[in-house]
């Protein structure tokens, strides 16, 4: 994997791609005039780096979860219900276990609280990050 720029005018994004053919097919498909220019490598990070980025990205989801039962008006009664769905998922995002989060939060039943909005916003932060790898 390498990442490429795509980019025509003022519109530009670099992204990871397995090929640059990958690249060329994804260019095309906005349109013509596109160019793909080859960037860098992608240099998988150690153990120990991965480990530290996963557990700053799970304690910022953890912070998102919180700041949404704030703005939402959660009742002290919802927030406990939700806290006990939420349980496991968090035991795992504490140790930065990303996958097994994701994992969990893809099979939480949604309520009133924890609606599929909420649902869809957590799982698509989580596929952006785990994307990057």
């Amino acid at each position: 994997m390498d990442y490429y720029k795509i980019s025509k005018n003022n519109f530009s994004v670099t992204q990871k791609y397995n090929t640059e053919a990958e690249a060329w097919a994804v260019a095309d498909s906005l349109g013509t005039g596109y160019t793909v220019t080859y960037l860098y490598p992608y240099i998988p990070p150690t153990t120990e780096e991965r480990l530290e980025i996963d557990q700053s990205f799970c304690n910022n989801l953890i912070n998102i979860f919180l700041q949404d039962n704030r703005i939402e008006g959660v009742t002290a009664q919802q927030g406990e219900a939700l806290m006990v769905k939420f349980s496991t998922t968090l035991n795992f995002a504490q140790v930065g276990a990303v996958t097994s989060v994701d994992y969990h939060i893809k099979n939480m039943v949604v309520d009133d609280v924890f609606t599929q909005e909420r649902k869809n916003k957590y799982i698509e932060l989580i596929a952006n990050y785990l994307s990057k790898f």
